[in-house]
């Protein structure tokens, strides 16, 4: 079965589901609105997520870059740094940014959730970015400095640009976790009018458990478009 075949069945079944759906519940007491609110959500979930993801890959790069300089302290320490963010729920981070480490000094609770996502996101960026790496033979970073390359010319001008295809599909999952993750923001962060904050909002206007459900069928469309812009990347990367 050819890769485009395995799409077209995939986005057949992803279709029936939908209309299977669709056709159980009802939507009908939702004005329009309603449905404009809630993609006002989306759109905030998506600005979040995207945000917090270019904030973990810088932050991450970084770190990656650290850990090479094969300094035992920096590399102790990042790694200790990795452990605490990959142990703590997203939750409580999110929390203990909001209230005490950004408390009187950000004001906005947008602003809060980039910066708490996207220190959340570099610990696993910095991760896939250092397998990426990794991955590769060490022999051409060896020959680069035998060259006399310097060490961050050899890294981001010959073994940088290699990993980038081990590096990318990995970074297109780590979107599509942190998309999910940020469902907590509007929970966490009162009155952050993100897609499950708008959700919890509707159910409380008319007491229905539709707004919920809806929700989570946009949550999962968007999370089966990146999923499948992530496989079809992947499969062109490795021609």
């Amino acid at each position: 079965m050819t890769g485009k075949t395995r799409i077209l069945i995939k986005m057949l079944i992803f279709i029936i589901l939908l209309v299977l759906i669709f056709r159980t519940i009802d939507l009908s007491f939702l004005k329009k609105s309603d449905c404009i609110f809630l993609l006002q959500g989306l759109w905030v979930t998506v600005q979040i997520t995207f945000c917090g993801v270019l904030l973990g890959v810088v932050l991450g790069t970084l770190l990656a870059f650290l850990r090479y300089l094969n300094n035992p302290v920096v590399d102790t320490i990042i790694e200790e740094y990795v452990d605490i963010l990959r142990g703590i729920p997203v939750t409580i981070q999110l929390l203990i940014f909001a209230y005490f480490i950004l408390s009187g000094v950000v004001q906005s609770k947008f602003l809060i959730a980039v910066i708490g996502f996207g220190i959340n996101s570099s610990a696993y960026v910095s991760e896939i970015i250092r397998s990426g790496i990794e991955s590769l033979d060490k022999g051409q970073m060896e020959a680069a400095r035998a060259l006399g390359m310097p060490y961050s010319m050899s890294m981001f001008e010959i073994i940088i640009p290699q990993a980038v295809r081990n590096i990318l599909p990995a970074l297109i999952n780590e979107f599509i976790a942190l998309f999910k993750e940020t469902s907590v923001v509007g929970l966490v962060l009162i009155n952050m009018y993100d897609l499950t904050f708008a959700s919890k909002a509707l159910q409380s206007k008319y007491y229905k458990p539709e707004p919920y459900i809806l929700a989570g069928i946009i949550y999962y469309i968007c999370v089966k478009l990146f999923s499948i812009f992530a496989g079809t990347l992947e499969r062109k990367l490795k021609k």
